[in-house]
């Protein structure tokens, strides 16, 4: 009897163990961890299985993986962004084979959602879990009737700005950051790849001074002759356009409910222009030589270390299943955009007060910007590591600043680039 109960207290403790698994997220405001930990709830109830969600901060986490490695304490499931989960790959951390056959069992994710989470041979670090994407929002109402087409080409763009703008009116044809910070790099990112301009090759040769390059630090210039003056930055680029100081700025998809609320556009510039989201267009690609968007993709899970890697899988799937997905995503809507077709073109996501002041096809316009989505850090199917330094270390961005500053030429801003590239490789 004894060895009997024994058996038996090993049986529970052992049951217990599985029907358990730990979730990390990055998503630690207190009304999203109610939906998340209601979510997790939900599950439990289903499956039997509990989830313990801890919140972390996205900038902790590079710190908090060691220590949880040391102590045993490393989740079964990740959601992060794109970067960290890349590093977290890169030293054997994501199971790269579950997280390839989830991608996989969907059949509906984007490709370029896909693609930035993908190495060479196509296996996925992480399942693209959502994604905001960057572009051009610009005033329909002000490019009627002008000629001045589409603001997707380098010179549509440059002709608008142009043509729209009147500062001794205090209207601008664009808003353009101009300080030393990742916003500025995220909006030059764009100029560059629509005119195939990378700071490295897949090799890692630095091409900050190539020809394609200054071309694209020669448009950038060209549009601050007709931009805000000042080192503009995200807000300027927001209360820009909110205030009908701008025909065009680029901005993320964060930008939707500032444009579509009335409470909060007032928490921005104490006014509400109601009519905006009907006159809001958004170019969600853009080209030169060739077509390019820019975006951020956070993705979820499954570690190599996880006990429970069956019950982490059913919990990723549960997650992007059509309902729950639907109410992750409302987190955010606009800012958080599926990453899943099926779910992005359904009723039941633009189903939200947001959303539907847009209108369906234009929110599968925003949406299709995950079929370009490119970055600098990845290439051919490599991950670039050495970006993410040149990144920290806002190479771009001060080049830019230091190219308005000191009226550097193109030529200039390259060479200096390219200088300070190689200093903080120690090429």
């Amino acid at each position: 009897m004894k060895k009997l109960f024994v058996l038996m207290m090993v049986f529970i403790l052992s049951v217990s163990a599985i029907a358990e698994i730990t979730f990390w997220t990055t998503e630690t405001e207190s009304n999203r961890q109610t939906r998340i930990k209601a979510l997790a709830a939900i599950y439990e109830a289903q499956t039997g299985v509990k989830v313990n969600v801890v919140p972390i901060e996205e900038n902790d986490l590079m710190t908090q993986i060691p220590v949880a490695k040391n102590s045993g304490t490393l989740p079964d499931v990740l959601e992060a962004g794109i970067e960290p989960l890349l590093l977290l790959s890169s030293e054997n951390f994501m199971d790269q084979n579950l997280n390839t056959e989830i991608v996989n069992s969907f059949g509906d994710i984007y490709p370029g959602a896909k693609r930035l989470l993908s190495d060479a041979s196509g296996s996925s670090f992480a399942v693209p879990f959502h994604a905001w994407v960057q572009g051009l929002w610009y005033r329909k109402d002000w490019f009627e009737g002008r000629d001045l087409g589409f603001p997707y080409s380098w010179h549509n763009i440059l002709t608008a700005a142009k043509a729209l703008n009147d500062p001794a009116n205090g209207v601008y044809g664009i808003i353009i950051p101009k300080k030393a910070n990742a916003f500025t790099q995220q909006v030059f990112t764009e100029i560059a790849l629509a005119n195939g301009a990378r700071p490295m090759d897949a090799d890692g040769n630095l091409l900050l001074d190539s020809q394609e390059m200054i071309e694209a630090f020669r448009f950038y210039k060209e549009l601050g002759k007709y931009s805000k003056p000042g080192y503009t930055d995200v807000l300027d680029a927001l209360k820009g356009y909110l205030s009908g100081e701008t025909a065009m700025t680029f901005y993320s998809t964060y930008i939707m409910d500032d444009i579509a609320v009335e409470e909060v556009q007032k928490s921005r510039i104490d006014k509400f222009d109601a009519d905006l989201v009907v006159n809001t267009g958004f170019a969600n690609k853009m080209i030169n030589i060739r077509p390019t968007s820019y975006g951020q993709m956070v993705g979820i899970g499954v570690l190599s270390n996880s006990k429970n890697k069956s019950d982490a899988e059913k919990f990723i799937k549960f997650l992007m299943s059509p309902k729950n997905y639907v109410y992750w995503l409302h987190m955010a809507p606009g800012g958080m955009n599926p990453t899943r077709s099926s779910v992005a073109e359904s009723d039941e996501f633009l189903d939200n007060p947001i959303l539907q002041r847009y209108g369906k096809a234009k929110i599968a316009e925003i949406v299709a910007a995950l079929d370009e989505v490119e970055r600098f850090e990845f290439i051919e199917g490599k991950v670039l590591t050495d970006m993410s330094k040149l990144d920290s270390n806002f190479v771009i961005g001060k080049a830019i600043n230091y190219m308005f500053a000191n009226d550097w030429t193109p030529q200039q801003t390259a060479a200096w680039a390219q200088a300070e590239a190689k200093r903080v490789l120690g090429k």
